[in-house]
């Protein structure tokens, strides 16, 4: 296999030789002539033409920490091994984060219960809340929701995307399934994005507002909480309670920081992809009108979002044994970086890679594989779905109206500010 003497310019930042990460990583010692990339660096993007010069050369690259992995097959294949667990909190501590309230939260998270049977038992508590069955059900109360946040500027012709429908769209749903009351609402959004900023490669940089997004928010989740001790209902909450009162061995501080995770990672995440999906289909203007005229296509352009666009561009894993993947061995404690935002438009797989929402695809990979597949991913197709078709048809001949505004580009990724128009004639 070739590869290219160093598709990334960049300089190798690396942690401290004595960092637990830094030791990781020379567990699997990768040639020198493969492409390297500097993860931990914030400007990193995993859709950059090096990326994708690199992956044409060969399936794997260099990082600070591990090897990334940027073809389809190798991609799905370790997405869907039960050798490897989630290595987010190796990308918390490659950044120097260890202690602290951010960090306790962090590994608290069902993200990072990482194997059985705490991993087991947690996810069955939740999974029967997230199926495409229940989830259908909020179906009616979304459409509601889009059509009143779009009624509030579709006479305009323009908005500011972000604050008139992704901030406050994805709410609706989460707080439907968990069992939010209304007058709690509002500040656990503000919350939970500030909170997004964890999947950032900047942590320290965030850190007084992701602590201070994570006291507010658990304060939140304390209030609600009591409430439905006091008042029991058909949420996810109540069953939470229900399954911890009955014995299940669900301990209070498992509830808290599941019901947080929840509410932070089904609205930030889908609020930066449907920031991520406008700007797509603003760029492709014919898909745009095609889905105006055709939604029952709805369901192939979220595959085509999810797959082209993806607000988490990556997903980390480290191999708790040793494998042999293709040429390379890699042993037990490397990390791994799945980079799905080139695993999605490997050309071996993709053919055009360009959008097409008309086109049946191979599975894209960005709500991950196996046993940490994410819980919320018909949650956020659905969520998607909706939003997209009805978007389609209440703001036709979509452009981008000014300069957005986006967050850093390593880690959950989306525009912070996204000034659209359309046209108000039809």
């Amino acid at each position: 296999m070739s590869h290219p003497a160093r598709a990334s310019a960049q300089s190798p930042r690396v942690p401290e030789a004595d960092h637990p990460v830094r030791r990781e990583a020379e567990l699997c010692p990768v040639p020198d002539d493969v492409a390297f990339f500097d993860i931990l660096d914030p400007a990193f993007r995993a859709d950059s033409p090096d990326i994708l010069a690199a992956q044409a050369a060969g399936w794997y690259a260099r990082t600070p920490l591990g090897p990334a992995v940027l073809r389809h097959a190798e991609a799905a294949a370790l997405l869907r091994d039960r050798r490897l667990r989630p290595g987010s909190r190796e990308m918390l501590i490659g950044q120097g984060v260890t202690d602290g309230p951010a960090a306790r939260w962090w590994l608290d998270t069902l993200l990072n219960t990482m194997e059985p049977p705490d991993h087991t038992r947690l996810r069955r508590l939740v999974s029967g809340a997230f199926t495409a069955r229940r989830v259908e059900q909020l179906v009616p109360a979304l459409r509601r929701r889009a059509h009143e946040l779009v009624d509030a500027v579709a006479d305009e012709g323009r908005c500011d995307f972000l604050p008139a429908f992704g901030d406050p769209y994805p709410l609706q749903a989460i707080c439907e399934v968990l069992g939010v009351p209304d007058s709690l609402r509002p500040a656990l959004a503000g919350w939970a994005d500030d909170l997004g900023m964890i999947f950032t490669l900047g942590v320290p940089n965030f850190l007084p507002r992701i602590e201070a997004a994570l006291a507010g928010l658990h304060d939140g989740v304390d209030e609600l909480l009591a409430l439905r001790r006091r008042e029991p209902g058909d949420d996810l909450v109540s069953a939470l309670i229900q399954a911890g009162d009955a014995g299940e061995r669900l301990r209070p501080n498992e509830v808290r920081a599941m019901v947080a995770e929840l509410l932070f990672a089904a609205t930030t995440t889908t609020r930066n992809q449907l920031g991520r999906a406008m700007v797509l289909f603003a760029e492709h203007p014919e898909a745009w009108a095609l889905l105006r005229r055709r939604p029952d296509l709805g369901t192939h352009a979220v595959e085509e979002v999810m797959r082209l666009v993806p607000t988490m561009p990556a997903i980390s894993r480290v191999a708790q044994e040793d494998l042999q993947v293709n040429d390379l061995h890699v042993p037990a404690g490397t990390f791994l970086l799945i980079v799905v935002a080139a695993a999605n438009t490997d050309p071996r797989v993709f053919d055009p890679v360009g959008l097409d929402i008309t086109r049946e695809r191979p599975a894209q990979l960005t709500f991950g594989g196996g046993a940490h597949h994410c819980l919320g991913s018909w949650l956020a197709r659905i969520q998607l779905r909706e939003a997209l078709t009805i978007l389609a048809q209440r703001m036709p001949a979509l452009e981008i109206d000014g300069e957005p505004v986006w967050r850093p580009p390593a880690g959950l990724y989306g525009p912070n500010h996204l000034p659209l128009r359309w046209d108000t004639s039809s």
